[in-house]
C-alpha cells in the first residue's frame, strides 16, 4: 500500500518518540506531547507559529488533542510554554475555536509562561472563550508541583527541542 501525500506530511509533522511522547514539528515550532494519564497531557513547546509548516504542526497537535478527548471524554492540559515568545493572532483564533468547540469537556488546565507577550495573548484567549479554563503560571517550581499531582514520578519538566 502506498502512503498518500497527506499521510507523508503528517508523518513528517507528527513523530512518535522512543519514550512514547509525540513531537509535532514545524519550521519554527516544536511541540512535545506526553499523556500523563488518560485525559491528562503535558505539553512542552519551543518556538511559535510563523509559516505554513508551523500551521500544519499546530493543526496536527489539535487533532491529537481531539483523539485524546474522544477516547477519554475529558481533557486537562499542563502546557510548558516558557520557550515560546508569543502567540500570533491566527494561532490564538484556531486555539480559541478548538476550545469553544470542546469547552463543556475541558477540565481547567495550567500554562507556564516566561514571555509577557504570551501572557497577554493568553489573557486575550481567555476573553475569547471565557474564564476558568486555564490558569497562567510564571514559576516553574509551582507548575511542576501541580504536574506532579498527576504524574508523581516526574522530577523535571521535559523540553521540546529547539526548531
Amino acid at each position: 500500500m502506498v502512503d498518500s501525500p497527506a499521510q507523508h506530511v503528517l508523518t513528517q509533522v507528527r513523530r512518535v518518540q522512543p519514550d512514547g511522547a509525540v513531537l509535532f514539528c514545524g519550521n519554527h515550532l516544536f511541540v512535545r506531547v506526553e499523556v500523563l494519564k488518560p485525559g491528562v497531557v503535558l505539553v512542552s513547546a519551543h518556538g511559535e507559529v510563523l509559516d505554513n509548516e508551523d500551521v500544519r504542526a499546530e493543526a496536527a497537535l489539535l487533532a491529537e488533542f481531539d483523539r485524546e478527548l474522544e477516547q477519554v471524554g475529558s481533557f486537562t492540559m499542563f502546557a510548558n510554554l516558557r520557550e515560546s515568545p508569543h502567540m500570533p493572532a491566527d494561532s490564538r483564533k484556531r486555539i480559541a475555536e478548538w476550545t469553544r468547540r470542546h469547552q463543556a469537556r475541558l477540565v481547567p488546565s495550567h500554562v507556564l509562561v516566561r514571555s509577557k507577550l504570551l501572557e497577554m495573548a493568553l489573557s486575550i484567549l481567555t476573553m475569547l472563550v471565557g474564564s476558568g479554563l486555564f490558569k497562567v503560571h510564571t514559576n516553574p517550581r509551582t507548575f511542576l508541583a501541580l504536574v506532579k499531582k498527576a504524574a508523581p514520578k516526574l522530577t523535571e519538566l521535559p523540553r521540546a527541542p529547539a526548531p
